[in-house]
């Protein structure tokens, strides 16, 4: 944009569109561009008082000019009429809160402290507001400016954030004192409306009489809800904006420094929004990069585009200093997309000599046309100076943006209700006729479901989370847990030796001779229990003899020895139970989590947990004890499963004296047993022997004796080692009887006395007993059934919206039907 050229339509004049069900609205005529005036006309204005005289203020004020001279008038009446609705109505949507949810066109008037924001306001409103060293604006004020035949004001109060500053479920607006008919009472009554908000504990019409200052309380030090005027008359422009408290660098003695980012994020608040225009006053008695205000916007690429700067206090720019500013103004320093304005307020000596408003717009214009360089700028940027055409420039800006987006808005505001409405009816409190007969039916369900768990209910395919037992199946992990015991009682075999410890076996044979005896043991090598030798085992059984015949040893040998693995068991057991008892639990805590998870409000979810610990908690003492006693009774060798028994004695023995022998120089004659085949005859290295072999097998068979070429190792001549190899291959077989009956048995009495303890499934007094002793008297059901309160929060916070978007609906409907 050219510096001497009047700005052209902007980016949100640009995109000015029609609702689709409003008539097009005629823009004003080209050919009236605001032309210079003498000075003398400014000087014209009609007070902003209750006089219905209008002059040619408008034009002087930055208006376009009356068009009746030209025939024009209808056209232009229709231009302002239109943009008095589309005001009204974003005025009227704001007073909803719909703000909160949507993005609604708005002016914000940000600055420092003491920019002269107020006065800035002033000169465009003709109102007077409160002025104080320092801050004097603690809360957004709502300015609505509007036409009327008739100079009025009113003032309400806006509640839309609690003293903490969270968004209220319901807006308030509640009219603060009477409709006001005097400019001179307006600043009297926004100052006790800005202290209603700041003590929003307080009756809001303490504050209309000063009653509030009897009352002791520590008012707020600033606040996010608001005070909303509405002035009307004659001299007053179409306009409608948000005036923040300006931005404080620092707070004096007792103040509170968290004021600061205070301030600065409910001004970020408001500006972050995309369909905000933001009127950034800027003071040229400061240094520019010394303002807040002006690093918070022109810091923002994006803010640049949608912010008008206005300079304030042009009076007070020191002699020589000016070139600064008017580099801005034309766009050559912090160019904005909107461009910068000059105003010049009322100063502090025109105030106390009780200038009025309507005298400073006159001093204003004289100003810019008789004072260096304003004067002598070309006229293209005479559009730029004086409050008037500022507060003009504004209101086509608002207007435009918000006839673009009003479509947008009406189709947001249709479909967010109908999300609204829709979740609503699934937040619908239940209506219950019978509180115990729904607690106890929600009872029965959790029991019949916690059955179905126990019992073995099909897993998920593909579970995403293979720690969740109720997705992979709780018997599968039961039954892995089981698995890991039953490999672990298997590692406490005893680790025999058929071989003595002076006997010369090397690592390569020693390792042979253990995959040999793994054939038939294959815990050989692998278990926790300390390995013996057969020399070893004969010391103990000679040790141990009393009064014994010869040649026979006492039981306590072999008992001892199978004691050596049983008393590992114990453990083993407990550590079986400890980690089943852990998966139950988990997943007993899913099932209740997941069937009373809307419960959890009034207590029944906590209710159903306790009893449910306290009957995991018995069981678990029962079944602690029940394995107890099973480990006991291992302790006792014995068996009744005497085919098993004696059928591996023989194998292992079989085995055991088979590498004894092959150490002791039979190891060839051991070897043709062990490779004999019937149908080769070469199998045993040597034909004689074979054929020898063939004929023993025979004539045995014709005996009626069914025999293999292995079982004659048995045969081999004894030697003095042969009763260890006995108790050797004995304690083994008992072993193995021994742990397959506990690796059986534990698993056993865990799945009955605990899992299916828990629910009664074994048809003991289980869980749904338990449930039924809990208080089900109507009063304490209808407390279980409270619904839980993120529920009621939820429904309430959309309950609020819904409000406001009924309220947004309903305006937005009046507006388009006309």
């Amino acid at each position: 944009m050219s510096s001497f050229e009047e700005p052209q339509p902007d980016q949100y004049e640009q995109r000015f569109s029609n609702p689709p069900s409003r008539p097009a609205t005629p823009p004003p005529p080209k050919d009236e561009e605001p032309e210079e005036v003498p000075i003398r006309e400014e000087s014209q204005q009609a007070p902003p008082g209750p006089s219905p005289t209008r002059t040619k203020s408008r034009f002087a004020s930055g208006m376009p000019r009356s068009a009746s001279a030209r025939g024009d008038e209808p056209r232009m009446g229709d231009y302002f009429t239109k943009r008095r609705e589309l005001l009204d109505i974003l005025k009227s949507l704001h007073s909803t809160g719909i703000q909160n949810e949507l993005d609604l066109p708005q002016i914000v008037v940000i600055g420092s402290q003491s920019v002269g924001k107020s006065s800035l306001i002033e000169s465009m409103s003709g109102l007077t507001l409160p002025r104080d060293t320092g801050t004097c604006t603690r809360c957004p004020m709502e300015c609505r400016l509007q036409y009327g035949q008739v100079w009025s004001c009113k003032v309400s109060l806006r509640f839309h954030v609690d003293r903490t500053g969270r968004p209220l479920a319901h807006v308030r607006d509640v009219p603060f004192g009477p409709t006001l008919y005097n400019a001179e009472d307006v600043e009297k009554i926004l100052r006790r409306a800005q202290r209603a908000i700041l003590r929003p504990e307080l009756d809001p019409t303490l504050f209309i009489d000063d009653s509030d200052l009897h009352v002791f309380g520590v008012p707020l030090t600033f606040s996010g809800n608001c005070v909303c005027i509405n002035v009307e008359g004659p001299n007053v422009p179409d306009l409608y904006f948000y005036d923040l408290p300006g931005i404080i660098a620092n707070v004096g003695d007792g103040g509170n420094e968290a004021d600061i980012r205070l301030v600065e994020d409910l001004a970020k608040s408001y500006i972050k929004k995309p369909n905000c225009i933001v009127l950034l006053v800027i003071s040229c008695e400061t240094d520019f990069e010394n303002q807040g205000a002006g690093r918070l916007v022109l810091k923002d690429p994006a803010l640049r585009q949608r912010t008008i700067g206005v300079l304030t206090k042009v009076d007070r720019i020191e002699f020589g200093g000016s070139s600064k500013w008017l580099r801005m103004l034309r766009g050559e320093d912090q160019p904005l997309m909107h461009g910068w304005y000059c105003v010049k307020q009322r100063d502090l000596g025109q105030l106390h000599e009780g200038v009025t408003w309507e005298e400073a717009r006159s001093f204003e214009a004289e100003f810019f046309q008789t004072t260096a360089p304003w004067a002598d700028l070309e006229y293209s940027q005479h559009s730029r100076l004086g409050s008037g055409k500022l507060a003009e420039r504004l209101g086509a800006i608002l207007s435009n943006l918000a006839q673009q987006e009003l479509p947008g808005i009406r189709k947001t505001v249709n479909a967010e209700l109908t999300k609204v409405n829709n979740r609503l009816k699934e937040l619908a409190p239940p209506k219950i006729a019978d509180p115990r007969r729904v607690v106890i039916t929600l009872l029965r369900d959790f029991t019949k479901q916690l059955s179905k768990h126990i019992e073995g209910i099909p897993p998920m395919v593909n579970p995403s989370d293979p720690t969740d037992t109720t997705a992979t199946g709780l018997l599968h992990s039961l039954n892995e847990a089981y698995e890991r015991f039953r490999v672990k009682l298997h590692k406490t075999a005893p680790q025999f030796r058929p071989w003595t410890t002076t006997a010369n076996v090397d690592s390569q044979k020693q390792k042979q001779m253990l995959d040999n005896a793994k054939q038939d043991d294959d815990a050989v090598g692998l278990g926790t229990t300390c390995s013996l030798h057969a020399d070893e085992i004969m010391d103990l059984a000679k040790r141990s003899r009393t009064r014994e015949l010869p040649g026979n040893y006492p039981f306590s040998v072999k008992e001892r020895l199978i004691l050596e693995s049983v008393r590992q068991w114990s453990d083993l057991a407990q550590e079986c139970f400890a980690e089943v008892k852990d998966i139950v639990v988990k997943h007993i805590i899913r099932v209740v989590e997941e069937h009373f998870k809307g419960y959890n409000n009034g207590g029944l979810k906590e209710a159903v947990s306790k009893i449910t610990s306290e009957q995991i908690v018995n069981c678990a003492k029962g079944t602690t004890k029940k394995i107890d006693s099973l480990y006991q009774s291992e302790c006792s060798p014995y068996t009744q499963n005497e085919q098993y028994f004696l059928g591996y004695r023989t194998k292992i023995l079989t085995r055991y004296k088979g590498i004894h022998q092959e150490l002791e120089g039979s190891s060839n004659l051991v070897t043709a047993l062990k490779t004999y085949n019937p149908g080769n005859s070469s199998s045993t290295g040597d034909y004689n022997q074979w054929s020898y072999l063939n004929q023993a097998i025979t004539y045995l068979q014709n005996f009626g004796m069914t025999v293999k070429a292995e079982d004659f190792i048995t045969l081999l001549p004894q030697h003095d080692m042969t009763p260890a190899l006995e108790i050797m291959a004995e304690v083994r077989a008992y072993f193995q009887v021994a742990y397959k009956r506990f690796g059986d048995n534990v698993p056993k009495q865990i799945d009955a006395d605990f899992v299916r303890g828990i629910d009664g499934s074994d048809d003991s007094s289980g869980l749904d007993v338990a449930l039924m002793s809990m208080d089900l008297s109507t009063e304490k059901c209808m407390e279980y059934l409270q619904e839980p309160s993120t529920v009621i929060r939820e429904r309430t916070a959309l309950a609020g919206k819904k409000q406001r978007l009924e309220a947004a609906q309903v305006k937005l409907e009046k507006y388009y039907r006309g």
